[in-house]
């Protein structure tokens, strides 16, 4: 055991004096997952847990109330923050910024809009967006719901006094502002509490097991685990380096038994994995609020398994390449592949069948189911220990490999 600490102790010496080392460590996962998590939040909520919010620029060129009360009723929407533009020239300002890439899309209510509506000659606004962008599609929708409302408004209160023309005549003016007034609530209280509902049901899955937030809620545990996953397989090319160099074949010639070198050499690497894990884990509270599950056990069972495992992979990867230029291509295509098919750069629960079996059948499809039913489903502990078994029977299997196929020279 004391030759075992004096390796990884001295491994973790030399990691601690590389700069660079330290950076991919520590730095570029927090890049990475705020890049992503920003990036990418359709659906998701924000990083408090809450809707998200899209900014919409608007450029209001109508003089009259009905341009103002479409803004209140888009203003009140979940979804939206309005950028109001000013000036006569407000609208060609509007498009210039979407055609340039500056905003995301913008919403032009033109000169005369609350006179066509009073006239009943079809009112049109123009919603202007860059289809290179993902959040036009989510306000586009919001300013089409808010405007299919007031068109049923309208309709309604149209409705009314027609009704009251045909039994009563014409209303005083009094009475007509009172019959669109009362249609308006009728509408208000029929939208909020519609009389027809559509149950949804989820077939296929096990209950709760459907796709997960995006945002921060999947991109901080999903970095994490790539990021551990990427350092620990670069590391294998050090253990080609102390081959080529004859650090190995010295050690060879010393009482340290084969077992204690590769015990050693997964060691380190699982001690840098773990800690590297648990700083993103604190950062995702912190930065990011994340909230990581109702048990944080079940967090510590996934992230042990699961360095393990990518510290034996590192190992045998490290056994059976014969230069540091064969080790980083292997290590560099495993983890980009891991990722993708496990389910780190999107919920392996959007993807076919077929892919997810595929993901099942690596390490990081596993970590990332467990990590979702804590954080994204607030499981309790005994939903992860199914992936916490599969990890550690990964660990097992690349750990056993690497032993029949390490070499010292």
């Amino acid at each position: 055991m004391r030759r075992i600490g004096s390796i990884v102790l001295h491994n973790l010496r030399l990691l601690a004096s590389d700069r660079a080392a330290l950076m991919w460590l520590l730095v570029m996962p927090v890049v990475f997952t705020v890049a992503m998590g920003m990036a990418i939040r359709g659906g998701g909520g924000d990083a408090s847990g809450g809707p998200v919010r899209y900014g919409l620029t608007v450029a209001n060129e109508d003089e009259g109330l009905h341009g103002d009360k479409l803004l209140d009723a888009i203003r009140a929407s979940d979804e939206i923050d309005l950028i109001l533009l000013e000036g006569d020239a407000s609208g060609k300002e509007a498009v210039k910024l979407v055609e340039d890439g500056d905003r995301s899309a913008a919403l032009v209510i033109p000169p005369g809009y609350s006179r066509a509506v009073d006239a009943g000659e079809g009112a049109v606004v123009a919603f202007h967006r860059n289809p290179e962008r993902m959040n036009p599609l989510v306000t586009q929708q919001a300013v089409e719901d808010v405007i299919a409302r007031l068109n049923v408004e309208a309709r309604v209160a149209v409705g009314a006094r027609e009704a009251y023309i045909e039994l009563w005549g014409t209303p005083p003016a009094e009475v007509a502002s009172r019959l669109e007034e009362n249609a308006i609530a009728f509408v208000s209280s029929s939208w909020e509490n519609p009389p027809l509902t559509v149950s949804e049901e989820t077939l296929g899955r096990d209950a709760g097991a459907g796709a997960p937030r995006m945002g921060f809620t999947h991109f901080s545990p999903s970095m994490a685990l790539m990021f551990v996953l990427l350092n620990a397989l670069m590391g294998s090319v050090a253990l080609v380096e102390e081959r080529k160099n004859r650090t190995l074949a010295r050690l060879f010639s010393t009482p340290t038994r084969r077992s204690e070198i590769i015990a050693a050499q997964m060691g380190w690497r699982f001690a840098v994995g773990v800690v590297q894990f648990w700083f993103l884990v604190a950062l995702g509270v912190l930065l990011f609020r994340v909230d990581w599950g109702e048990t944080m056990t079940g967090v510590l069972l996934l992230s042990v398994s699961y360095v393990a495992a990518a510290s034996a992979l590192a190992v045998l990867i490290g056994a059976v390449s014969r230069t540091t230029g064969q080790a980083e291509s292997i290590s560099l295509l495993a983890t980009l592949t891991m990722c993708a098919m496990g389910g780190l750069w999107w919920p392996l629960e959007i993807t076919p069948r077929g892919y997810q079996l595929i993901g099942h059948l690596i390490p990081t499809g596993w970590a990332m189911d467990g990590l979702h039913n804590l954080v994204s489903r607030g499981l309790p502990l005994p939903a992860v220990l199914p992936q916490v078994g599969w990890l550690l029977l990964f660990a097992l299997g690349f750990g056993i490999a690497a032993v029949r196929v390490f070499r010292y020279e």
